[in-house]
């Protein structure tokens, strides 16, 4: 079980059990019949859904949730994001989304989030993403307030302790053996 599998984190000399690596957990579901495609296995927009929720879930804990749109009529818009599927799952499963806040400045935050097995811990999925605080009224960009800088840095500080996820700015393409 990888809860029970210890070792160092490299840069700090903390020992923490993989999971914990990942962040903090800011979902947990389980996987409906409804989402199951017709290969039997959760159909990949249902990863994006679970991605949602949680970043959803993170923003609302940074207090960029639902009611701040609606009072500020300020929000977050995914500018880009990049997801692996490593390994399926099926209907019943039960799930949790780990976030890990990887940068931040004044406009942008980038995050990282693992979707995992709650029961097998298997890694089944990951998000990488870039979203952008924008004036929902004029449709355009907007600077943070200072006090959610603040706090948004905070957060960037206390996941600096976590080490940098290896799917991290993955690109796309097919492998291809170098010719020599």
């Amino acid at each position: 079980m990888l809860e029970e599998t210890r070792f160092r984190t490299s840069f700090k000399g903390l020992i923490m059990s993989r999971e914990e690596q990942y962040g903090p957990v800011m979902l947990e579901a389980t996987v409906k019949e409804e989402w199951i495609d017709f290969n039997g296995h959760m159909n990949m927009a249902y990863y994006i859904l679970l991605f949602d929720q949680a970043l959803n879930n993170f923003l609302e804990s940074v207090d960029l949730g639902l009611d701040y749109v609606r009072t500020s009529h300020r929000s977050m818009f995914a500018l880009e994001n990049h997801v692996t599927y490593q390994h399926e799952l099926n209907q019943g499963a039960p799930v949790k989304v780990h976030f890990q806040f990887l940068d931040m400045d004044s406009k942008f935050i980038h995050y990282f989030m693992r979707l995992v097995h709650k029961e097998e811990h298997l890694l089944s999925a990951t998000m990488e993403q870039i979203s952008l605080h924008v004036d929902v009224d004029e449709r355009r960009p907007t600077r943070f307030s200072e006090e959610q800088i603040r706090c948004l840095r905070r957060v960037y500080e206390e996941h600096l302790k976590y080490p940098t996820p290896r799917e991290k700015g993955r690109s796309i393409g097919i492998r291809r053996p170098k010719k020599g």
